[in-house]
Protein backbone atom coordinates (compact mmCIF):
# COMPACT_ATOMS: atom_id res chain seq x y z
CA UNK A 1 0.00 0.00 0.00
CA UNK A 2 2.85 2.38 0.85
CA UNK A 3 4.23 1.80 -2.72
CA UNK A 4 1.17 2.33 -4.22
CA UNK A 5 0.65 5.98 -2.98
CA UNK A 6 4.48 6.47 -3.43
CA UNK A 7 3.60 5.34 -7.04
CA UNK A 8 0.31 7.83 -6.92
CA UNK A 9 2.69 10.78 -5.56
CA UNK A 10 5.23 10.21 -8.60
CA UNK A 11 2.89 10.34 -11.21
CA UNK A 12 0.54 13.68 -9.52
CA UNK A 13 4.03 15.17 -9.51
CA UNK A 14 5.64 14.33 -12.96
CA UNK A 15 2.01 14.97 -14.63
CA UNK A 16 2.70 18.23 -13.31
CA UNK A 17 5.40 19.42 -14.12
CA UNK A 18 5.56 17.85 -17.64
CA UNK A 19 1.69 19.67 -17.99
CA UNK A 20 3.38 22.80 -17.04
CA UNK A 21 6.36 22.46 -19.58
CA UNK A 22 3.84 21.73 -22.24
CA UNK A 23 1.13 24.88 -21.72
CA UNK A 24 3.92 26.74 -21.57
CA UNK A 25 5.38 25.42 -24.88
CA UNK A 26 1.50 25.32 -26.14
CA UNK A 27 1.39 21.37 -26.24
CA UNK A 28 -1.31 19.29 -25.78
CA UNK A 29 -1.92 18.10 -21.88
CA UNK A 30 -2.52 14.75 -23.00
CA UNK A 31 1.12 14.64 -24.74
CA UNK A 32 2.63 15.82 -21.31
CA UNK A 33 0.92 12.78 -19.27
CA UNK A 34 1.88 10.23 -21.59
CA UNK A 35 5.70 11.72 -21.56
CA UNK A 36 5.55 11.84 -18.19
CA UNK A 37 3.96 8.32 -18.08
CA UNK A 38 6.89 6.85 -19.90
CA UNK A 39 9.39 8.89 -18.00
CA UNK A 40 8.78 7.59 -14.39
CA UNK A 41 7.37 3.61 -16.05
CA UNK A 42 9.56 0.46 -16.42
CA UNK A 43 10.73 1.49 -19.31
CA UNK A 44 11.76 5.08 -18.63
CA UNK A 45 13.48 5.88 -15.47
CA UNK A 46 11.92 2.67 -14.18
CA UNK A 47 10.60 4.96 -10.88
CA UNK A 48 7.18 2.66 -10.97
CA UNK A 49 7.54 -0.49 -11.34
CA UNK A 50 5.54 -2.41 -10.16
CA UNK A 51 2.88 -3.94 -12.00
CA UNK A 52 -0.35 -4.00 -9.28
CA UNK A 53 0.46 0.10 -9.02
CA UNK A 54 0.12 0.69 -12.70
CA UNK A 55 -2.36 -1.29 -13.09
CA UNK A 56 -4.61 0.96 -10.16
CA UNK A 57 -3.18 4.05 -11.57
CA UNK A 58 -3.89 3.25 -14.99
CA UNK A 59 -7.68 2.46 -13.95
CA UNK A 60 -8.00 5.51 -11.76
CA UNK A 61 -6.56 7.63 -14.65
CA UNK A 62 -9.15 6.32 -17.29
CA UNK A 63 -12.03 6.51 -15.07
CA UNK A 64 -11.44 10.23 -14.08
CA UNK A 65 -11.03 11.17 -18.43
CA UNK A 66 -14.59 9.00 -18.03
CA UNK A 67 -15.55 11.19 -15.38
CA UNK A 68 -14.88 14.21 -16.74
CA UNK A 69 -16.67 13.49 -20.47
CA UNK A 70 -19.75 12.79 -18.19
CA UNK A 71 -19.51 16.22 -16.34
CA UNK A 72 -19.37 17.55 -20.53
CA UNK A 73 -21.88 16.19 -22.06
CA UNK A 74 -24.95 17.76 -22.78
CA UNK A 75 -28.00 15.10 -23.94
CA UNK A 76 -30.39 18.19 -25.01
CA UNK A 77 -27.61 19.66 -27.50
CA UNK A 78 -26.12 16.25 -28.89
CA UNK A 79 -29.99 15.27 -29.76
CA UNK A 80 -30.19 19.02 -31.33
CA UNK A 81 -27.75 16.94 -34.02
CA UNK A 82 -28.95 14.05 -34.23
CA UNK A 83 -29.30 13.13 -37.69
CA UNK A 84 -26.36 14.74 -38.28
CA UNK A 85 -24.79 12.52 -35.79
CA UNK A 86 -26.33 9.32 -36.94
CA UNK A 87 -25.01 9.62 -40.43
CA UNK A 88 -21.80 11.01 -39.53
CA UNK A 89 -20.78 8.41 -36.95
CA UNK A 90 -22.84 5.23 -39.55
CA UNK A 91 -20.19 6.66 -41.83
CA UNK A 92 -17.19 7.14 -39.86
CA UNK A 93 -17.38 3.83 -38.96
CA UNK A 94 -18.28 1.77 -41.93
CA UNK A 95 -15.64 3.90 -43.78
CA UNK A 96 -12.51 3.22 -41.31
CA UNK A 97 -13.83 -0.41 -41.37
CA UNK A 98 -13.38 -0.83 -44.90
CA UNK A 99 -10.31 0.75 -44.68
CA UNK A 100 -9.02 -1.10 -41.97
CA UNK A 101 -10.20 -4.36 -43.57
CA UNK A 102 -8.02 -3.27 -46.68
CA UNK A 103 -5.44 -2.45 -45.18
CA UNK A 104 -4.86 -5.69 -42.64
CA UNK A 105 -6.27 -7.82 -45.39
CA UNK A 106 -3.13 -6.41 -47.45
CA UNK A 107 -0.41 -7.33 -45.15
CA UNK A 108 -1.50 -10.94 -44.89
CA UNK A 109 -3.85 -11.18 -42.02
CA UNK A 110 -6.95 -13.68 -42.43
CA UNK A 111 -10.43 -12.34 -43.08
CA UNK A 112 -12.77 -15.75 -43.05
CA UNK A 113 -12.45 -19.11 -41.93
CA UNK A 114 -12.99 -18.54 -38.51
CA UNK A 115 -10.08 -16.22 -38.29
CA UNK A 116 -10.97 -12.59 -38.13
CA UNK A 117 -8.17 -10.89 -37.03
CA UNK A 118 -8.44 -8.17 -39.65
CA UNK A 119 -12.24 -7.73 -38.82
CA UNK A 120 -11.55 -7.26 -34.53
CA UNK A 121 -8.41 -4.90 -35.47
CA UNK A 122 -9.91 -3.11 -37.97
CA UNK A 123 -12.44 -2.47 -35.88
CA UNK A 124 -10.58 -1.72 -33.13
CA UNK A 125 -8.42 1.26 -35.25
CA UNK A 126 -12.30 2.78 -36.54
CA UNK A 127 -13.20 2.97 -32.70
CA UNK A 128 -11.26 6.19 -32.33
CA UNK A 129 -10.20 7.15 -28.28
CA UNK A 130 -12.94 9.23 -27.25
CA UNK A 131 -11.42 10.30 -24.22
CA UNK A 132 -8.11 11.65 -26.15
CA UNK A 133 -10.40 13.91 -28.57
CA UNK A 134 -12.65 14.96 -25.80
CA UNK A 135 -9.65 16.11 -23.33
CA UNK A 136 -8.16 18.33 -26.87
CA UNK A 137 -11.55 19.86 -27.60
CA UNK A 138 -11.58 20.77 -23.85
CA UNK A 139 -8.47 22.31 -23.79
CA UNK A 140 -9.54 24.09 -26.80
CA UNK A 141 -12.57 25.28 -25.55
CA UNK A 142 -14.08 24.11 -28.43
CA UNK A 143 -16.12 21.44 -26.56
CA UNK A 144 -19.49 23.73 -26.62
CA UNK A 145 -19.46 24.38 -30.51
CA UNK A 146 -21.48 22.78 -33.05
CA UNK A 147 -18.28 20.92 -34.51
CA UNK A 148 -17.55 19.94 -30.99
CA UNK A 149 -21.10 18.88 -30.25
CA UNK A 150 -21.14 16.52 -33.15
CA UNK A 151 -17.17 15.22 -32.56
CA UNK A 152 -18.59 14.12 -29.05
CA UNK A 153 -21.83 12.80 -30.00
CA UNK A 154 -20.91 10.93 -33.48
CA UNK A 155 -17.75 9.88 -30.71
CA UNK A 156 -20.04 8.86 -27.76
CA UNK A 157 -22.47 6.84 -30.64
Amino acid sequence: MHELIRDITLCILFAWGIGLLAHFSRQPLILAYLIAGFFIGPFGMGWVKSQESISVISELGLIFMLFMIGLEIDLKKIIRAGKVILFAGAGELLGGCLIGIAFFAGIGLAIGGGRFDAVYLCVACALSSTVIIVKVLYEKRELDTLPGRITLGVLVL
